[in-house]
């Protein structure tokens, strides 16, 4: 038994059945041992909760930081596409994690809850730097009308919890015609 093992399992459970539902007898259970065994690695179920969220938050953080790298010499529209392309790209292929990230998102922890919207803000702010350079480079090449970056990366983030809850709920073809069609006019309000 290892405590990547632990988290595995606790990922799976708490995404197939929240945090409130789950208990640590439970995912003991599914890792084979006993739930004191348990506290040898994590001191509460807040504590194991939060771990596995942070964990979440790493890989989400790390995909998007790729996307932002690889996506670095386009164009500044073409850059945004594809950030916002990324969403289907990375939970289409992590259905798991867009079950516990729809939970985290609409769930509230107990008495963790506030250290994970740090988290989760802390995990954002390399993304939303993306954005702003994505900005900034638009509105420098002409390509989009200068204004306000904060308000661009609001605009951005509020989109992109858009896109994953409609990928959630709506079948894959439903859903790339919901975002050809908003991209469609969000490219047509941010030119020139």
């Amino acid at each position: 038994m290892t405590r990547a093992t632990i988290l595995a399992e606790a990922r799976t459970i708490f995404a197939r059945q929240g945090y409130a539902e789950t208990s640590l007898r439970e995912i003991a259970e599914a890792v084979g041992i006993k739930t004191p065994s348990l506290y040898a690695h994590f001191s509460s179920k807040e504590a194991l909760y939060e771990t596995v969220y942070a964990e979440v938050a790493i890989e989400h953080t790390a995909f998007f930081d790729d996307l932002a790298r690889s996506s670095g010499e386009l164009e500044p529209l073409a850059r945004l596409r594809h950030l916002l392309g990324g969403i289907e790209a990375y939970y289409r292929d992590r259905p798991d994690l867009a079950e516990f990230s729809l939970r985290a998102a609409v769930t509230e922890y107990g008495p963790a809850g506030r250290q994970l919207r740090e988290i989760f803000l802390d995990s954002e702010s390399k993304l939303a730097a993306a954005v702003r350079q994505t900005y900034d480079d638009g509105v420098a090449s002409g390509s989009f009308i200068d204004g306000d970056a904060d308000g661009f990366i609001a605009l951005v983030f509020v989109i992109m919890d858009g896109l994953f809850l409609q990928l959630t709920h709506y079948a894959p073809e439903v859903y790339g015609e919901r975002f050809e069609q908003a991209w469609r006019h969000l490219a047509t309000i941010l030119s020139r």
